[in-house]
């Protein structure tokens, strides 16, 4: 039995009904067939496969470019989540061959908004256990001025740990829905029943140097990471800060011991203001000997206790004897101060920011960009200055677009260099990391160089510690200098939209070297080869835009975000997987900003006449689904999950419906 034929609609198998038969009972059918299918999954036991956060599954042996080009892939159906009207925050997670009241099923962990967590089987969807950690809070303008989710409480993805078959994740609860009496905790559930391994563990008593975590309102949106070094394994996390400037609006590092289930350590980013750490909801990472990675957000910066805009480097140790654990920032590199954005002082240490009045996540240049409610001209756009220039990678023309930014609407100092998280390519050890602007900073991950204020005044110098030089990674303006000593030259737009990134790079070490895509916002896919020197050289993007219904300034957000299957590097076997939102997933009156999304699989291997190639697109078949903000689709056992904020999670696969 064909369903469909190349070049004819397709129809979702969960949605249509033929001749009286349900076609979701055809879909049930074929996936339990899948219970005894020979692909195996692989464990996705963290954000983006691995603590490196590479976005590759390197063991896909179903789906290949012949197979997906020929056949193509089908939604097959949605597995809901509970208690939350958008669904989840946090990516699914797969534990294979756990022994459950249901039998030996392939577990996958869905933690919603509503701090409803359900284990199901992954191939199927089936429920096979449930567990409320607690109330969430109830959404509010003053967690997020758009309203994007009615309930905040499992923000963040866990992970779990294979050997002892448990999760851990991080909620937010209250016992009432508000956020004046909510509080974190660490929650250690097992995978084959989601029954509680011990108490929750509360954050509020988190203390490092003058900073009390409990002192104002957090909100930990990144994902955690788990290593095991010397024997010793610990789970660490990230947190920013719902009021992003103030004082107190640190960012947070959190260790969490496996073998005591207790916090073990924790440190504030910042003694000053800012330098949250949320990333989009992408974690640390983490190499072989249990370095962390990560980037911090807008705030100060004095490269001693103040960390805000700079990439990080941080050394745990675990206690010893009467010693207690300790988490510090080893090595550190940041490419320009909040206050030189401004055209101020750049060796200032604190940011120039109004304090205590804005709300992370709000990007400050795209808000004095928007249209007014009268249809008048945005302020920021009256006096603009335009520049015509060529696009360096197609040669194509552009224009550049430097808003006037008033004096008492400081927007470009908030650029958060960690709006986005990085990836580690431990081959060369080098940490990638692209924000607001995107540049791409390959830093040297064993010597980051240790950037002082003092540096600043000599920008060249600082950039000369990368390991290779910053390129302009999601979108090309031309001969624009990525490294300025006058950084006031970044502030500009091209064609007026934000190129923002959000999502973390994904790295495949391809049988012609190790390859980079980004998807930045209101741009197209991108890939650059890298060099072990870590040299960036631009290849290929697509022709496909993300948020391509706007078209006004300053465009939608938050970009593409993608994940990439393969079995190893074997030649016709890479596929990358892409959602992008059609509108702008973060603007609009409360309530009403969410939009419809795409799903995309590439060819990232045949890219000669510099496009990368579609394979598959939702959009040719009619197949819609509401944008899930920051998470990538997850590839396991030839089947694609794609989150959404239909409230679940979309299946997508190959079925053999051959009769």
């Amino acid at each position: 039995m064909e369903l469909t034929k190349p070049g004819e609609p397709q129809r979702d198998l969960f949605s249509v009904s033929q001749k009286g038969v349900t076609m979701r009972r055809i879909a049930g059918f074929f996936l339990a067939l899948c219970l005894s299918c020979p692909a195996q999954m692989i464990p996705v036991l963290t954000r983006a496969y691995d603590n490196d956060r590479s976005g590759a599954n390197l063991k896909e042996t179903i789906l290949t470019q012949d197979g997906v080009r020929t056949k193509g892939i089908s939604r097959i159906t949605t597995i809901p989540v509970f208690g939350d009207a958008r669904g989840v925050e946090a990516q699914p997670l797969v534990l294979p061959g756990v022994q459950t009241s249901k039998g030996l099923r392939d577990v996958m962990v869905l933690p919603s908004m509503a701090n409803i967590v359900r284990g199901v089987d992954a191939r199927t969807g089936e429920g096979i256990w449930q567990v409320n950690l607690g109330g969430p809070v109830t959404g509010t303008t003053a967690i997020d001025s758009k309203m994007v989710n009615d309930k905040w409480g499992v923000l963040s993805t866990g992970v779990i740990d294979p050997d002892t078959q448990r999760v851990y994740m991080v909620s937010w609860v209250s016992p009432d829905g508000s956020a004046d009496k909510a509080a974190h905790f660490v929650n250690v559930l097992n995978v084959s029943d989601g029954s509680q391994v011990c108490s929750p563990v509360p954050l509020a008593g988190a203390i490092s140097g003058t900073q009390h975590f409990n002192s104002m309102l957090r909100k930990q949106r990144s994902s955690l990471v788990m290593t095991n070094v010397h024997g010793t394994k610990t789970i660490f996390f990230a947190s920013g800060t719902v009021q992003e400037t103030g004082n107190g609006a640190a960012g947070w590092i959190f260790a969490f011991d496996v073998a005591t289930n207790k916090l073990a350590s924790a440190l504030a980013m910042s003694q000053g203001d800012g330098a949250g750490v949320w990333m989009a909801g992408q974690g640390l990472s983490a190499d072989k000997d249990g370095y962390l990675y990560g980037v911090t957000g807008n705030g100060s910066y004095n490269g001693v206790s103040d960390f805000g805009e700079c990439v990080f480097k941080i050394l745990y140790q675990p206690p010893v004897g009467t010693t207690p654990a300790s988490l510090r920032v080893i090595s550190r590199w940041a490419p320009y101060s909040d206050s030189a954005r401004l055209g101020k002082n750049p060796t200032l240490s604190s940011p120039m920011l109004p304090p205590s009045d804005k709300l992370a996540g709000v990007s400050a240049p795209s808000e004095a960009m928007r249209m007014p409610v009268n249809g008048m001209k945005p302020r920021a756009m009256v006096g603009a200055k335009v520049v015509n220039s060529i696009d360096s990678n197609t040669g194509k023309p552009v224009q550049l677009v430097y808003p006037k930014i008033q004096a008492q609407d400081p927007a470009y100092a908030d650029e958060d260099l960690g709006s986005a998280g990085g990836t580690l390519i431990e081959q060369y050890m080098i940490y990638l990391a692209a924000g607001k602007d995107g540049i791409g900073y390959p830093v040297n991950a064993r010597n980051m160089g240790n950037t002082q204020p003092a540096d600043f005044a000599n920008m060249k110098a600082n950039c000369a510690k990368l390991a290779g030089p910053p390129v302009w990674l999601t979108a090309s303006p031309g001969p624009v200098d990525p490294c300025p000593q006058d950084v006031t030259t970044l502030n500009f737009m091209p064609w007026g939209k934000t190129r923002h990134m959000h999502s973390t790079p994904v790295q495949y070490m391809s049988p012609t070297g190790m390859k980079i895509f980004v998807w930045g916002e209101n741009s197209q896919l991108h890939e650059w080869a890298m060099s072990p020197t870590g040299t960036l050289t631009y290849v290929a993007q697509g022709n496909e835009f993300a948020s391509s219904a706007i078209t006004g300034s300053p465009g939608g957000m938050p970009g593409g975000f993608c994940s990439l299957s393969s079995n190893g590097n074997k030649p016709g076997t890479a596929l990358l997987w892409c959602t992008v939102p059609y509108g702008d997933a973060n603007a609009g009156d409360p309530g009403t900003h969410v939009t419809n999304g795409r799903l995309l699989c590439y060819d990232p291997d045949n890219t000669a006449n510099g496009t990368i190639p579609v394979l598959w697109d939702s959009e040719r078949w009619g197949i819609t689904f509401i944008f899930n903000k920051f998470l990538p689709p997850i590839v396991d056992g030839g089947q694609v999950y794609v989150p959404n904020y239909n409230g679940g999670v979309d299946v997508y696969g190959q079925p053999d419906l051959e009769s």
